[in-house]
């Protein structure tokens, strides 16, 4: 291996770490942990903010070689994307400056349209990258009590056993059960982080 490049939103970005900015990925995230420890050049793709769809569609744009360790961090289901004929635009549930934030969803958004789309993207993006570690901050996308006709069961049974969980649950709920300091803006913190990349470690077979 000579590189680790993570994929992601905010909690792969740094947000709210000490050493992070707008234009700077933080070097205290546990990918980054994780690179250094494995002596990999490190790059982070990730965008705060990013939905299911622009992770992998940066997934897409990247150049991934057969000797990189990629690290894929899935974010909350929930966050949709179009082409404004210009851009494509993330709709998130906590934002609402959009015009069509209300619209999409008072009238479109529903959890088995957010469990399918995601689910889709896992699977495209498992097809393409070789050596990875997955998680994913949201424990829905494999969650079999609702919204789970045959097909979404039949993605969740293909995807769910290469999804790494920390004990479980998504980063953030972890991070949040285990009492690590999490920020006003729900990013877990260095200690977090620190813990993170030792279950990584300690959890995970590396080749």
């Amino acid at each position: 291996m000579n590189r680790l490049i993570s994929f992601g939103d905010s909690f792969t970005w740094g947000t709210d770490l000490p050493d992070c900015n707008d234009h700077q990925a933080s070097q205290l995230t546990w990918p980054a942990l994780l690179a250094k420890h494995l002596n990999l050049k490190y790059k982070c793709l990730a965008q705060p903010g990013s939905s299911n769809s622009s992770i992998l569609r940066q997934i897409l744009n990247t150049d991934i070689q057969s000797s990189d360790l990629v690290i894929i961090n899935w974010t909350w289901i929930d966050r949709w994307d179009f082409y404004n004929q210009t851009t494509w635009e993330t709709l998130r549930p906590d934002t609402n400056d959009s015009p069509f934030y209300k619209f999409y969803y008072k009238y479109f958004q529903s959890e088995l349209w957010d469990k399918f789309e995601t689910l889709k993207n896992i699977q495209i993006a498992f097809s393409l990258v070789d050596n990875y570690i997955s998680t994913a901050v949201d424990p829905l996308v494999i969650d079999k009590s609702w919204h789970c006709p045959t097909y979404v069961n039949r993605l969740i049974d293909s995807v769910s056993q290469k999804i790494q969980w920390f004990d479980n649950k998504g980063f953030y709920h972890w991070a949040k059960d285990n009492n690590h300091a999490i920020s006003d803006t729900w990013h877990p913190l260095e200690e977090a982080h620190q813990a993170a990349f030792e279950y990584i470690l300690n959890n995970h077979a590396f080749t």
